[in-house]
């Protein structure tokens, strides 16, 4: 699906970077998911993972194509909901990329940009990976990253598990990301970056990470 998003709904012509949407599947025929992109050559990447009949939704911030365009790339097929939250201009301090598998931390998939250990991380096992200089970011002057954090093949508790993305040092009591037992579950979350370019992540429960 191809949409122009340039003059759409209060949003300027031209000098858009990126666009913030709400994305909300419903009805899809199969298991699968969404890349949200901006067109061209469609990214090894999921923004959101459904299945067969599910009505699910989540934040997703894409750069936008040099004419004004996003795409959204579905496996299977299914009716799609896209609603407009924000945008910003280009070159205004956020700096918006093609997305890119960082961490993929499932055995049998390939590696992202970082590498990391395969396995299912938990409460004794932080991941913590250097996103300075990884896959096109900047090694220095970086404050935060946009990062769609998905939980796959998930172990919970009987009161829920979560994920908590962080800065590393002190972890916060919050969580960006909640799972029940042997769910797929993705969220947008924007991270601050550590002092030395790190970002971590717990797992209360178990859970394999992308």
């Amino acid at each position: 699906l191809r949409v122009k998003v340039s003059g759409m709904s209060g949003l300027p012509e031209y000098g858009i970077g990126a666009a913030t949407i709400n994305l909300t599947v419903t009805d899809p025929d199969d298991t699968g998911y969404i890349t949200v992109y901006p067109c061209g050559t469609r990214p090894l990447a999921s923004n959101m993972n459904y299945v067969f009949d599910q009505t699910v939704s989540t934040s997703v911030t894409t750069a936008v194509s040099t004419t004004g365009e996003i795409c959204v790339y579905s496996s299977a097929q299914t009716n799609l909901i896209a609603d407009i939250n924000s945008w910003s201009a280009t070159n205004a301090g956020y700096e918006p990329l093609s997305p890119q598998r960082l961490v993929d931390t499932r055995a049998l998939s390939p590696q992202g940009a970082i590498t990391v250990v395969k396995k299912k991380y938990g409460a004794d096992s932080e991941l913590r990976i250097k996103v300075a200089g990884a896959a096109g970011l900047p090694g220095a002057r970086m404050s935060s990253v946009s990062l769609n954090v998905t939980a796959v093949d998930t172990e919970a508790p009987s009161e829920g598990g979560y994920v908590t993305v962080y800065p590393c040092g002190t972890r916060p009591n919050a969580s960006n990301l909640n799972f029940t037992s042997n769910q797929i579950i993705p969220n947008a979350v924007i991270a601050p970056v550590s002092a030395n370019g790190k970002v971590c992540f717990y797992v209360y429960g178990k859970a394999h990470l992308l």
